[in-house]
Formats: structure tokens, sequence, C-alpha cells
């Protein structure tokens, strides 16, 4: 278990260079990663099962201890993103596929990169654990309904074997999974980080068989597309924070809700796209383009508002240590 909690230490903290060395090498190297896309709904099962195996009252204490914050950040999740999405695909007069593509990219919920994204951002980590596992639940009905909603106009949907799969893909590997977690509840902390670790590589797969199916799509999809996704992104991270501080949230816990809305769960888009609009090949470029996007605009606004803080920081404890030599000096004098 000694050589797994290194390898898992290892992989969390490089995770995201992991990540881009990955897409680099799946994207030129195609070939032996394309027999991960028609696993991805399994990989995604996984993720949830070892999501469940992770889960106590912890995850969600912020439900109760910091309900603004907690609220706003889940509700921003499901209005302000799959709008923002739909809306963009609309004024850009995008063909019907890559509107379905979008409107499954905004509706979808945050991803566990977000809680990464915010420890390394410095923001409040329990908070954005406690919207992740709840929004995550949540999006086995809220995220079937939007798209029924919002893109039921361009080919036909069924709400009900959407909302059937989704079931099967999260929530159901959740509830297995927190059911194993109170079976080997003494011994749980022995094998958490290899979950963690299944996790990571279950991820890292995900991305590899997506860049690699779809990389070509990618390119020729067209700078728009690029574009979009990355506008949708970006005004996640801007409204997330912004409005998070107009209404009153701390600057830590709007980072938390900043991650949360800009970071999807692309991982069940490109699901929910390969298992119900599989005809339709333009539906999974805008969450093939997104999972790219978010795991390149993640780290850099992680580490940027880590260094901002850290600077804060330094002028506080420089304004508060001169302050302190005037009043010794106005106290000798």
């Amino acid at each position: 278990m000694k050589t797994v909690n290194t390898i898992a230490a290892f992989v969390n903290k490089y995770l995201i260079y992991i990540m881009i060395l990955l897409m680099i090498v799946s994207y030129f190297f195609p070939q032996p990663f394309l027999w991960i896309p028609p696993r991805t709904t399994i990989l995604l099962s996984i993720i949830m099962f070892c999501m469940g195996m992770t889960l106590n009252v912890a995850a969600f204490k912020m439900v109760v201890l910091q309900p603004k914050a907690f609220i706003l950040g889940v509700l921003f999740q499901f209005t302000i993103s799959p709008l923002v999405a739909y809306g963009l695909a609309q004024l850009s007069g995008l063909s019907s596929g890559l509107i379905i593509g979008f409107v499954l990219l905004g509706c979808v919920s945050g991803g566990t990169a977000s809680n990464v994204m915010t420890f390394i951002g410095k923001g409040d980590v329990a908070l954005t654990v406690s919207m992740t596992t709840v929004s995550t639940l949540l999006a086995t009905v809220v995220t079937p309904f939007l798209v029924y909603i919002l893109a039921g106009q361009y080919t036909e949907i069924s709400f009900w074997e959407m909302l059937l799969s989704v079931l099967q893909m999260v929530l159901l590997p959740i509830i297995l999974g927190v059911i194993v977690h109170k079976l080997i509840a003494k011994h749980i902390e022995r094998f958490l980080q290899s979950f963690v670790l299944i996790s990571s590589v279950s991820i890292l797969l995900i991305v590899a068989g997506t860049v690699a199916r779809n990389g070509a799509v990618i390119v020729q999809s067209g700078l728009i597309v690029i574009f979009l996704v990355l506008l949708h992104n970006l005004i996640g991270y801007g409204a997330g924070y912004g409005l998070s501080r107009v209404m009153g949230v701390s600057a830590t816990q709007a980072k938390s809700i900043m991650f949360q809305l800009g970071m999807k769960n692309t991982g069940l888009a490109i699901s929910l796209a390969n298992a119900h609009f599989a005809t339709i090949a333009a539906a999974v470029t805008p969450a093939a383009v997104g999972m790219v996007i978010h795991q390149i605009t993640g780290p850099i606004l992680a580490n940027l508002v880590a260094k901002k803080e850290g600077k804060q920081y330094e002028s506080k404890y420089l304004f508060a240590k001169l302050h302190n030599r005037g009043g010794r000096l106005r106290k000798s004098k």
C-alpha cells in the first residue's frame, strides 16, 4: 500500500502536467488510445464509484455551514451555464448538431477537476467538494431535463432514456461506492489513496481517448467552436466569481464557485453524446473541445489567483509590520 500511496501522491501532484502531456501524445499518436472512447461510460462509472467510496458526512457539511454560498454555486451551475451555452450557440448560427453539443456541455454539473483547481487556487475546498457531490447527484435528473427542454427542438430526445442512462452512469455507481464504503468503513483509510489513484487514471484515460478520437475533428471544427467553448468557459469563471461577490460571498468561497461554474463534467457530456447522439457526429465536439480547454485554463487561472492571494498576503503583512514599527517609534519618542 505504501507504493500505491506514493504513486497516488505523485499523480495527484503532477496530474495537470501528465494530462497535458497525454493530450499532446494522443493527438499526434492516436492509435494506441483508440480503445478508450468506447469505454468512456465505464470509466466515468468508475470515477463515480470512487467518488462514492470517498463520501462521508463531511462532503455535505457546507450545505449546513455555508448554505448561501452552496446554494448559489449549485444554482449557477444549472441556470447560468446552460443558458449561456444555449445563447452562444444560437447567436453564432451553429448547426443543430453543434447546438446540441453546446447544450450538453452547459447542462452537466461541475467536474471533479474543479476540486483540484480550487485547492491550487486557495479557494474553499470543503465548499467545492460539497458542490461537486450534490450537483453531480442532482445532474442525474436536472441534466436530462435541461437537455430535453433546450435541445429537444433540434432532434428527437427521450427524456426517460437519457435519465436512465445518467442514473446508470452516475447515481448507481455513487450509491454502490457509498455502500462499499460502509461495509469496509474500518479499513477505508488504507484504501483511500488507491481509489483516488484509480479515479485520476480514469480521468487521464478519458482525456487521452477523447483527444485521440476527436483531435482531428476539434481542429477541423474551426476556430469558431474553439472560441465559443473558450468564451463559455471564461464567462463561467467570471460569472461564478463576480456574481458570488456581488451577492456577498467571501472571496475564498467565490473562487470555489468560479471553478465549479467554469469547469464542467465533460466526461458526462461526452458519454451522453456518444450514447444518445451517436448519429450526430458534431454533438460530441463541444464537450471534447471543452475537455481540452478546461484542463488548460483551469491550472492557469488557479495559479494566477494563488499568486495574487500570496502577494496580497505579503502586502498586508508588510503593512502590518510597518504599522507596528511606526507605533513603536512613536512610543519611543
